[in-house]
């Protein structure tokens, strides 16, 4: 079975997913991979359908979504490959919005919790290897997280997190002759 191709299958609107190195993720879902690579179900929905179909439950898409993240991250952290970076924000917003839309809001703070400081981490990587739009609209987002993460969570840490990512997007639009400013904090709805 190719791993890659199935993923690819799983998530056509990643094709950064294709430069990345699959020969040493290791699954529990394999079987499962294999008979959706061969069916004619396209997209994350369609894998949801297709393991719904087959009498899997829906957690199991969550925590395949949730291994082929840890995966991405492994590989950046360990191999250094920057080829996972683009594909590790996607997964990441498609993951938190996979886990509140299905009622796993307990396991989304846990992931967010854990994970989002390789995001911040990645943000200079972004600046170098992207064009200046693209970088913006990635750091910009990366940056609402962390404002996020510094409301929804008591540590220091994610202060210093919505702090670095702040500087990284500030240095980013500065290179880049971008006027729009950094917000310091989300902004209530007033309705």
């Amino acid at each position: 079975m190719n791993i890659k191709e199935a993923v690819a299958k799983i998530f056509p609107e990643i094709p950064e997913l294709d430069d990345v190195d699959f020969s040493q993720y290791a699954t529990p879902y394999a079987a499962l991979l294999t008979e959706f690579e061969k069916s004619d179900g396209k997209g994350l929905l369609e894998f949801q359908r297709f393991i719904k179909e087959n009498g899997g439950e829906k957690a199991v898409v969550g925590r395949f979504i949730i291994s082929l993240l840890q995966y991405l991250l492994i590989r950046y952290r360990r191999y250094g490959e920057r080829e996972v970076i683009i594909p590790s924000v996607k997964i990441f917003i498609t993951l938190k919005g996979w886990l509140i839309e299905n009622g796993y809001e307990r396991d989304w703070l846990n992931l967010f919790h854990n994970f989002l400081g390789y995001l911040v981490d990645m943000m200079p990587h972004i600046a170098e290897s992207e064009d200046c739009d693209m970088a913006n609209a990635y750091l910009t987002l990366i940056h609402s997280l962390t404002l996020e993460a510094k409301e929804t969570f008591p540590e220091e840490y994610f202060q210093e997190l919505a702090a670095t990512a702040a500087k990284h997007l500030r240095d980013l639009r500065e290179k880049c002759s971008i006027e729009t400013p950094v917000p310091e904090k989300k902004r209530k709805n007033p309705c």
